[in-house]
C-alpha cells in the first residue's frame, strides 16, 4: 500500500485494487470455486446440522469430510455461502498469507495479525446483499476504525477477491464512502439501497480486490445480468479477535488437522493463535442442531 492508496483508504473506508491476483491465480480460484459450489450443494441435500446462536436466521450444513459450513439465503434471489472454504483441499491454500494482500493489510492493522473470516459467496441472478455496518454498529469494538500515532489502526478489515468481471449490472459491491468515520445513523424512511445518500457502486474486473474496513457501510447491488457472481472474502484483524464467520462467531477459527498439515508454520500462525484455543462445550455459543 503506497501513500496514495493509504490516503484513499482513510478517506473512503475502502480501496479498489486492480489486478491484485494474476490471471492464472484468478482462473484457478474460479475453477476451484465452481467445484466447491457443487460439493456444497450436495451437502444441502441432507438435513441442517448447525445453528449459529448469535444469528438466529442462519442454519448450516457441514461437510462430513472437510468440515466447512454451508448456508443458503434469499434476498431478491438465492445466495450460497461456504465458510472456511480453504478446508476444501487445496486450491485456496495460497490465499492464507497471500503476499500482495498482506502488504496492504499490514499497513492498516498494527501488531500481530490473524485471519478471522473466510467465505466463498455465490450470488445467483436477482440476489443482493443489503446495506449494513456504518454508524452505530460498525463503530463497535470489533470493527472500529482508528488512526493512532499517524498510522491506520483497524480492527476487522476484509479483502474481497473478484473471480470474474463484475460490471454495473453484475451485482458489484457498493459503499457509503466516509461512513467509517460518521457519527449519525441513516435517516429514517430510506428502504432502498439506491436511495442511500452518497452510495457508490464499484464494478470490478476479474482478479481485482477490494479492501475495506468493516466500519464502512457496504452491501451488494442486485445481480441483473443473469451471470452467477463468485467472490472470495478473507477477514483480518488483531490476533485476539475470534472468528467473525457467522457459523462460529466469537469462537475459535474453524480449522482441521488436515488443513494445518498442508500449511507452512507462518500460514498456521495466521489461523491459530495461543489466545484462540478451542472452547469447551460450556463456552460454545453455536453448535450442532438437535433432531427428534
Amino acid at each position: 500500500m503506497n501513500d496514495t492508496e493509504r490516503y484513499l483508504f482513510d478517506v473512503q473506508g475502502y480501496l479498489h485494487i486492480p489486478g491484485l491476483l494474476t490471471q492464472d491465480e484468478t482462473a484457478r480460484l474460479h475453477d476451484a470455486a465452481r467445484c466447491l459450489e457443487h460439493s456444497a450443494l450436495a451437502c444441502c441435500a441432507g438435513p441442517l446440522q448447525w445453528h449459529a446462536a448469535l444469528h438466529n436466521e442462519y442454519d448450516y450444513w457441514r461437510h462430513p469430510e472437510h468440515g466447512y459450513f454451508v448456508t443458503k439465503q434469499s434476498d431478491g434471489g438465492e445466495t450460497l455461502m461456504v465458510e472456511d472454504f480453504w478446508l476444501e483441499p487445496d486450491a485456496f491454500d495460497f490465499l492464507i498469507g497471500h503476499g500482495p494482500t498482506m502488504r496492504y493489510v499490514r499497513r492498516i492493522v498494527q501488531g500481530r495479525i490473524s485471519i478471522n473470516n473466510s467465505e466463498l459467496r455465490i450470488r445467483y441472478p436477482g440476489n443482493r446483499t443489503s446495506m449494513h455496518m456504518g454508524f452505530p454498529h460498525g463503530h463497535g469494538p470489533m470493527y472500529a476504525y482508528r488512526v493512532l500515532g499517524n498510522e491506520i489502526n483497524c480492527m476487522m478489515v476484509r479483502m474481497v477477491y473478484f473471480l470474474q468481471d463484475v460490471p454495473d449490472n453484475g451485482g458489484p459491491m457498493c459503499f457509503i464512502p466516509g461512513s467509517h468515520k460518521g457519527h449519525f445513523s441513516l435517516p429514517d424512511g430510506i428502504d432502498d439501497m439506491h436511495d442511500e445518500p452518497g452510495l457508490v457502486v464499484t464494478p470490478c474486473r476479474a482478479g481485482d480486490g477490494i479492501l475495506f474496513t468493516e466500519a464502512c457501510r457496504h452491501g451488494g447491488v442486485p445481480v441483473r445480468n443473469d451471470v452467477t457472481r463468485y467472490t472470495l472474502h478473507v477477514g483480518y484483524g488483531p490476533y485476539f479477535l475470534r472468528s467473525q464467520n457467522i457459523s462460529t462467531q466469537n469462537e475459535s477459527v474453524n480449522v482441521t488437522d488436515a488443513l494445518l498439515a498442508r500449511l507452512t508454520p507462518e500460514q498456521c500462525e495466521l489461523l491459530v493463535c495461543p489466545i484462540r484455543q478451542p472452547l469447551t462445550d460450556s463456552q460454545t455459543v453455536s453448535g450442532p442442531m438437535m433432531h427428534a
